[in-house]
């Protein structure tokens, strides 16, 4: 009996100090620090502490070692009743090892130690943030730039769209062959998830369309629409998606959401009192109104698709990013390519599909393709507020980029609109430090 008493005593000090011993060495902290901090220093006594602190840890296959310091231990007592001591048992069901980096460290489940040997760097986040930033300024100015520069060969828009898609896809299928480990990987992931799953895959095909249409309407804005004018008009689909999200998704909106909604509006509103060129800057003539109905068309059509999307996800199987835009490219091409057919098809025809196309529209094309991607690893690796900045950055350098190319003078209506956009952009977006101050 007093064997097994005594057995049992050392068993549940050599799992105290074993705890001890992997914080100290998963922190850096002192030994007495902190066992005192969670308050083991009257368990274990000064004996076994000084065990601890003149005895390293040993480390076998990454974990450390407690035998030294369970036979320092030891008292000539303890020794006699137990005798020879065999190594310590493998973790049980109380213990986890919790790999960080490249070593492991052995710590009681409910000592859970959130210490990462390589963190995300700020220099990383940050990185994410300027790079989304610029691609958001430069998308716009080039997509303005593209369609109003003074040239006598202008590229079909529509085709333009087609090879964004075309692109697009090539880009995600890449990614799924480096997700997959090769060619056969990504074959194996296309048949599992495209060519077994084809309710899963039809489920994309209003998505794709709808999205087709509005990255056409999109140009047909900016060959009407100043690029800063373009882009904060183009923040109205931060409305329309909150509208079908209500509609469709049965969501509630708090106050502050309706109220920074409203602010968007009017924002928007004063922007179109900016006056606009009344020249012919380019072979497309300009007219802002046929510019503002475009994009608040294609808002409407990136609400309702992104609302409608989200909806048929729920009931959708779980695939990656990359498989679920190959998915919708295999509707968006063939729709892309019918749309340029039937809205440029007797150009083409006679001056063929890359007509026009120089270095400014290929740069445009990679530009616009990897915009979509560029925002979902910026909420993967940072979150949705520091897109809401790249964006409010973006219309600010959007601003000034139209100044200089294109001798654009806002005025007053245009900077208030500007500035009531950008607010609202963050009003809606930061509900929860929001929801205090107007207590709603």
């Amino acid at each position: 009996m007093s064997k097994l008493v005594a057995s049992a005593f050392l068993a549940q000090r050599i799992s105290l100090i074993n705890a001890v011993s992997s914080i100290c060495e998963a922190t850096g902290a002192d030994v007495r620090e902190v066992a005192h901090a969670i308050g083991l220093n009257s368990r274990i006594g000064p004996k076994f502490l000084q065990a601890l602190e003149a005895i390293p840890s040993r480390r076998i296959g990454g974990r450390p070692s407690m035998a030294p310091v369970a036979k320092e231990m030891e008292s000539p007592e303890e020794e006699r009743l137990l005798g020879p001591q065999a190594p310590p048992p493998p973790p049980s069901a109380a213990e986890v090892h919790k790999k960080r980096g490249d070593e492991e460290f052995l710590v009681p489940i409910n000592m859970d130690i959130r210490r990462e040997r390589n963190p995300p760097a700020f220099a990383s986040r940050t990185g994410i943030l300027i790079w989304l930033t610029l691609q958001n300024s430069v998308h716009t100015l080039l997509i303005r730039y593209s369609r109003a520069r003074d040239v006598e060969d202008m590229f079909f828009s529509s085709v333009a769209v087609f090879f964004t898609e075309v692109l697009k896809a090539v880009i995600c299928l890449w990614m799924i062959m480096q997700e997959e480990n090769g060619v056969l990987g990504m074959i194996n992931s296309i048949r599992t998830h495209i060519v077994q799953e084809p309710m899963d895959t039809l489920k994309t095909c209003i998505p794709a369309i709808i999205y087709t249409v509005q990255n056409n309407l999109f140009y047909v804005a900016a060959s009407h629409l100043e690029a800063a004018t373009f882009m904060i008009t183009s923040q109205m689909k931060i409305f329309t998606t909150a509208i079908f999200s209500v509609l469709l998704l049965r969501r509630s909106l708090a106050r502050a959401q309706w109220f920074a909604l409203a602010i968007l509006f009017v924002g928007v509103s004063l922007v179109q009192l900016q006056p606009d060129a009344k020249k012919k800057e380019s072979g497309v003539e300009q007219n802002p109104i046929i510019g503002l109905s475009a994009v608040i068309v294609a808002c409407c059509l990136s609400g309702f698709a992104g609302v409608y999307f989200e909806k048929i996800l729920k009931s959708a199987s779980p695939v990656s990013l990359w498989v679920r835009n190959v998915q919708m490219g295999l509707f968006a091409m063939p729709a892309s390519l019918v749309a340029a057919l039937l809205q440029d098809g007797a150009a083409i025809a006679s001056k063929g599909m890359l007509f026009g196309f120089d270095f400014i529209v290929w740069l445009t094309v990679f530009w616009y393709c990897i915009g979509g991607l560029s925002v979902a690893v910026c909420i993967k690796y940072a979150d949705n507020i520091a897109k809401n900045f790249a964006t409010s950055v973006a219309i600010i350098i959007s601003t000034f980029g139209s100044m200089y190319l294109f001798s654009f003078q806002p005025g007053a209506p245009f900077s208030i609109g500007a500035t009531l956009v950008i607010f609202s952009i963050f009003l809606y977006s930061s509900t929860a430090a929001f929801l205090k101050v107007f207590r709603c």
